[in-house]
C-alpha cells in the first residue's frame, strides 16, 4: 500500500531544503498550489510521473521521496553513487533503477 501522507511529507521536506515555496514549485509542475498542499499533506494521490517530476525540479532521487530511508543503506560508500548520479536528470536515474531491478530479477532467478 502506497502511504501518500509519508510521500507528501518527505516533498515538503525536500521542498523546504530546496528553498523552494509550495507555489513557486506548482508554478513549475503548473499545477495550483493547493494541489501542492493537497499532494504534502497526503490529501491528493500522486502519480508516479509526477513524482519524478517532483524529484527532477527538486533535484533529488525518486527514492527519496517514495521511501523512508532505512531501504536506501548502500554498504560501502554510498555518498560516491549519491554525488555521480546527483546531476542526472530524472530519466536517467529511472533507467538506472530499471537495470538495478533487472539486474536484481536475474540474480534471483539464477
Amino acid at each position: 500500500m502506497v502511504d501518500y501522507k509519508a510521500i507528501g511529507r518527505r516533498i515538503a521536506s525536500n521542498r523546504k531544503k530546496a528553498g523552494m515555496t509550495q507555489a513557486t514549485l506548482a508554478e513549475k509542475l503548473e499545477v495550483s498550489e493547493s494541489f501542492i498542499s493537497q499532494i504534502e499533506r497526503g490529501n491528493a494521490k500522486v502519480s508516479l510521473p509526477r513524482l519524478y517530476q517532483i524529484a527532477d525540479i527538486l533535484c533529488i532521487d525518486i527514492a527519496l521521496l517514495v521511501s523512508d530511508g532505512s531501504k536506501l543503506a548502500i554498504s560501502g560508500n554510498p555518498s560516491e553513487i549519491e554525488q555521480i548520479i546527483q546531476s542526472w536528470s530524472a530519466e536517467q536515474r529511472s533507467l538506472l533503477i530499471d537495470l538495478i531491478l533487472c539486474a536484481d530479477k536475474k540474480m534471483k532467478s539464477n
